[in-house]
């Protein structure tokens, strides 16, 4: 199955969003099957993204993770994807170069958004 890091971002931001920060029931993401869903949380739990219990399921490729919280990375990853204009413009960069990895996106993602501060620090007008 292909990383989806839309789907990661879109993730994360639930999470977030959740009282106290954290669930303790399965996620659901409309227009994303169980198995999309179940896929991604592991690499994210295998990334370090966020905190969850795994939990075996027979009949299913994927473990059930059920999100305990995002970690220090995750919410790192989140506030540089946040905006959605910065968002769009990092998928682009993306797309133009074939892909990238989570590391090479996150920098882009950075370095937009340290283009975002400079231009409000110093007044300049974005390009």
């Amino acid at each position: 199955m292909k990383r989806d890091m839309d789907l990661v971002r879109k993730i994360l931001l639930e999470i977030e969003s959740l009282p106290g920060g954290f669930s303790n029931e399965p996620i659901k993401q409309q227009g994303y099957s169980d198995d999309e869903i179940d896929y991604h949380l592991t690499i994210m739990l295998e990334a370090g993204l966020i905190y969850g219990a795994s939990h075996s399921r027979s009949g299913h490729y994927y473990p059930l993770i059920i999100p305990t919280r995002l970690t220090w990375q995750g919410h790192e990853f989140l506030d540089a994807s946040r905006d959605e204009g910065r968002w769009v413009k990092a998928k682009e960069i993306f797309k133009d170069v074939g892909g990238v990895s989570f590391e090479i996106a996150k920098e882009v993602l950075v370095r937009l958004m340290m283009s975002s501060v400079t231009t409000v620090l110093t007044g300049a007008q974005p390009h």
